[in-house]
């Protein structure tokens, strides 16, 4: 599996609502996610069976009315959860791409920035 192989599945696993932990499998390096109550590799599985990416599900379409506009109730939608567990994982990777002396791992650490800002970018015009 190619290190944007990895990066889209779990950008893939980021939309349908996981969270990347800050910790790593300590197989591929990868970062651990917490997806459906468990903790669990979501690179190591693809890697071994070598199956076709998983497409990521659409989001549900919001209700049309009664919602506020406020900030406290945005946060509480899925979007805007997603947005900001999208946020405190782009901070999370580039701490450690600050810290990382392996050029290919602070590249792929790099794309996961990336696939993750076009994310939050895609969340921001819904």
């Amino acid at each position: 599996m190619t290190a944007d192989q990895a990066d889209e599945v779990m950008a893939g696993y980021l939309l349908k609502g996981g969270k990347m932990l800050a910790k790593s499998c300590k197989v591929c390096g990868y970062p651990l996610f917490e997806y459906k109550g468990e903790t669990q590799c979501v690179v190591c599985p693809l890697a071994a069976s070598q199956e076709p990416l998983p497409e990521p599900e659409p989001p549900a379409p919001a209700p049309e009315s009664g919602q506020s506009s406020a900030p406290a109730a945005a946060a509480r939608e899925p979007q805007g959860e997603a947005a900001a567990e999208l946020e405190r994982t782009i901070v999370h990777l580039c701490e450690r791409i600050r810290g990382e002396q392996r050029p290919d791992e602070c590249l792929a650490l790099m794309k996961a920035v990336k696939k993750g800002a076009e994310a939050l970018a895609t969340l921001g015009q819904r």
